[in-house]
C-alpha cells in the first residue's frame, strides 16, 4: 500500500526526516537525493524504475492508494495465475487455493506492454468517445434549453395574437350593435316624432273649436248657435273617433329599447375560465452515439420515430368517386379498405368497393343518420339525431341485427378497442361499451361539442360557433385550443391518423386542414378549388394511408 511519499521511506525507517525527489514503483516508496543514488547502484534495485515526485503526484488518487503486495501474506506480487485471474506472492503459490493451478506465470510477462495493450487501447478510446457522446448529448440540451425559450417567446406571441383576434371581434360585433342601437332608436324617434306633429295639429284643431265655442256663446244667434252645434259635434266625433284609434293600434304605446344578449356571451365567463394549458411534450431526437464493443466500433443510435409533422404530409388523388348520395352526413373506411357513405334524407348507406365501386344501398336502417363508424370488415355503427339509439348494421346483409338503446340523440361517434364513443346533441361525449353497453360520461362538460375524433387517452372535439379545435383528455383536462380563422371556419368532421395529425373539415371555409399533434402547426391540404364542392365527411385509415373526403351534396 502506498505510503506518505512527501518523505523517503529508509530515512524514515532511521527517524530521519528527508523529503523525497523520487518515487520507486518496485520498492513503492520515496527515495531522497542520497537514496535515491544508493538505490540506483544497488544490485538488488539498480534496475527499478523510479519517476520523479511530482510526476508521482500527478498521479490519481485511486492509482496512488492501489496495494502493490498481497493483502493475505503482505509480500511483493510476482506471480500471475491465469485461471483466476489474480497476482500471486510467493506465498500464494503455494495456498490452498492455487495449489493445484498449472498456468501460472511470472507478472512481468503480464504487466509488460500494459500501457499498450488492446484492453488499455480500448478503455481509453472508449472514453473519448464517451467524452464526446456526452458533449453531444450537453449541447443537445442546451439547444432544447434555447429552443424552449425561443417556443415561450412563439406561443406569449401567438396568444397576444389571438388576444387581440378576440379583442378585435369584439370591437367590431361591439360596432356593429351600436349601430342597430342608433338604426333601432333612430327609426321609433321618427315614428313618435311624426305621431307627435299629428297630435299637435289634432290639438290646435281643438284649440281652435274652444275658441269657435266662446265666440259663439258670446256672438251668434240661436239659429246659428243651433246649426253650429252639429258642425263642431261632427268634429268632436272624429277627433274621439281618431284617439280610439290610437289606443287600438297601439300608437299610445310608450316605446323603451333593451338588448338580447348572445347565450354565448353569457356564458363566457362560466364556459371559458382559462386561456389553455400549456402542453409539456418530450418528442423523440435524432441524437446517434457511439460507443466501442468488443474492440469494434459500434453506433448506439437514439434515434426513435419521429412524429410524422404536417408539413411533411402530401396528398396525391386516387379516385374521384360519384356515390350518388345527396345529403351526405358521414363516412368511413374499413379495415379491409371498403368505403360506407352516409346519407341524411333520406337516410340511407353506400357501400363501395376499394376501387370506388357501389357494391349495394342499404335502406331502412333508421331515420336521420348523422353518422357512420366501422367496428370490422362486416360491420358498421350508426346513429341518429332523431332517434336515441345506435344500430349495428351488417353490410353483408344489409340489415340491423343489433339496437343499443340510448337516452339521447346523437351527432357524431367513433369506434376504439371494443367502445364506442358518442356525440350527444346536448351534454358531455359517452363512451359505450359494445359487451354491456354500460355509458360513461367523458371529457369535459365546459366543451360544446359537435364533430370529435378520439386518439389514445386524447380527445380532438370541434367547436362550431368558435371556429376552434379542442383537445382534452378524457378526464376532462383541456390540453390545446387551436383557431385561425384564416385557415378554418365552420369545423365539420374529423379525423386522426396513427401520428396524432388531425384532418378537419372546413364547413364554411370550403377546405381540409391538418393540424399537428401539439395543436400549434397546421397546413392546408385541400382547398376549395381542388374539392370541386361543399365537403362535409372525412375518414383516415392508416393500414392503407388513404384519406376519404365527401362532399355534401353533390355525391
Amino acid at each position: 500500500m502506498a505510503s506518505s511519499f512527501d518523505h523517503c521511506g529508509v530515512c524514515t525507517s532511521r527517524h530521519v526526516s528527508e523529503l523525497s525527489v523520487v518515487w520507486c514503483q518496485d520498492c513503492d516508496e520515496g527515495l531522497c537525493q542520497d537514496c535515491t543514488e544508493h538505490h540506483s547502484l544497488s544490485k538488488s534495485s539498480r534496475n527499478h524504475k523510479t519517476v520523479p515526485i511530482d510526476t508521482y503526484h500527478k498521479l490519481p488518487s485511486f492509482i496512488a492508494n492501489i496495494n502493490l503486495n498481497c493483502d493475505e501474506h503482505d509480500e511483493k506480487y510476482l506471480l500471475f495465475c491465469k485461471k483466476h485471474n489474480a497476482m500471486l506472492c510467493r506465498k500464494c503459490v503455494i495456498s490452498e487455493n492455487h495449489a493445484e493451478c498449472k498456468e501460472i506465470c511470472p507478472v512481468e510477462d503480464v504487466i509488460q506492454n500494459a500501457k499498450t495493450s488492446v484492453a488499455f487501447t480500448e478503455i481509453e478510446s472508449s472514453f473519448q468517445e464517451m467524452n464526446e457522446n456526452l458533449k453531444l448529448i450537453l449541447e443537445e440540451k442546451q439547444q432544447n434549453v434555447s429552443s424552449l425559450s425561443d417556443w415561450k417567446q412563439k406561443l406569449e406571441s401567438e396568444i397576444s395574437a389571438i388576444r387581440r383576434q378576440i379583442n378585435q371581434h369584439l370591437d367590431n360585433i361591439q360596432d356593429h350593435f351600436i349601430a342597430e342601437l342608433n338604426k333601432a332608436v333612430e327609426k321609433s324617434t321618427q315614428q313618435i316624432q311624426t305621431f307627435i306633429a299629428s297630435l299637435k295639429k289634432t290639438q290646435r284643431e281643438i284649440d281652435d273649436c274652444i275658441e269657435d265655442v266662446e265666440s259663439i256663446k258670446n256672438h251668434a244667434t240661436d239659429m246659428q248657435t243651433s246649426i253650429a252645434t252639429k258642425l263642431l259635434e261632427t268634429k268632436l266625433n272624429k277627433t274621439e273617433n281618431d284617439m280610439q284609434s290610437w289606443i287600438n293600434d297601439g300608437s299610445l304605446a310608450k316605446t323603451v329599447i333593451s338588448y338580447e344578449l348572445n347565450t354565448v356571451l353569457n356564458r363566457i365567463n362560466e364556459e371559458i375560465t382559462t386561456f389553455g394549458k400549456p402542453v409539456v411534450d418530450v418528442q423523440s431526437c435524432q441524437l446517434s452515439l457511439q460507443r466501442r464493443k468488443e474492440g469494434q466500433a459500434q453506433l448506439m443510435k437514439v434515434n426513435v420515430e419521429c412524429k410524422y409533422s404536417v408539413e411533411q404530409i402530401k396528398l396525391e388523388l386516387k379516385a374521384r368517386i360519384n356515390t350518388s348520395t345527396t345529403d351526405v352526413s358521414g363516412c368511413c373506411i374499413s379495415p379491409g379498405g371498403k368505403l360506407v357513405v352516409a346519407n341524411f334524407k333520406p337516410s340511407y348507406l353506400i357501400l363501395l368497393s376499394s376501387d370506388g365501386k357501389i357494391e349495394k344501398k342499404i335502406e331502412n336502417i333508421i331515420p336521420g343518420i348523422h353518422a357512420v363508424t366501422c367496428i370490422d370488415n362486416e360491420t358498421v355503427a350508426v346513429t341518429s339525431i332523431i332517434r336515441n339509439n345506435i344500430e349495428l348494421v351488417s353490410l353483408k346483409s344489409g340489415k340491423v341485427f343489433r339496437s343499443i338503446p340510448t337516452h339521447f340523440y346523437s351527432i357524431d361517434l367513433a369506434y376504439i378497442d371494443g367502445k364506442l364513443i358518442v356525440c350527444p346533441t346536448k351534454g358531455q361525449l359517452q363512451e359505450i361499451s359494445l359487451d354491456d353497453t354500460n355509458a360513461i360520461s367523458i371529457g369535459s362538460t365546459m366543451i360544446s361539442t359537435t364533430f370529435f375524433a378520439a386518439f389514445g387517452n386524447s380527445l380532438y372535439c370541434t367547436e362550431s360557433y368558435t371556429n376552434a379545435i379542442v383537445c382534452q383528455k378524457r378526464n376532462g383536462d383541456k390540453l390545446w385550443t387551436f383557431t385561425d380563422n384564416a385557415a378554418l371556419k365552420g369545423p365539420k368532421c374529423i379525423t386522426i391518423d396513427e401520428h396524432g395529425n388531425i384532418f378537419v373539415i372546413g364547413g364554411e371555409s370550403r377546405n381540409v386542414i391538418a393540424i399537428a399533434s401539439d395543436g400549434i402547426k397546421h397546413k392546408i391540404l385541400l382547398s376549395e378549388s381542388e374539392l370541386c364542392g361543399s365537403p362535409w365527411a372525412i375518414d383516415y385509415i392508416s393500414e392503407f394511408k388513404t384519406l376519404l373526403v365527401a362532399n355534401e351534396k353533390d355525391g
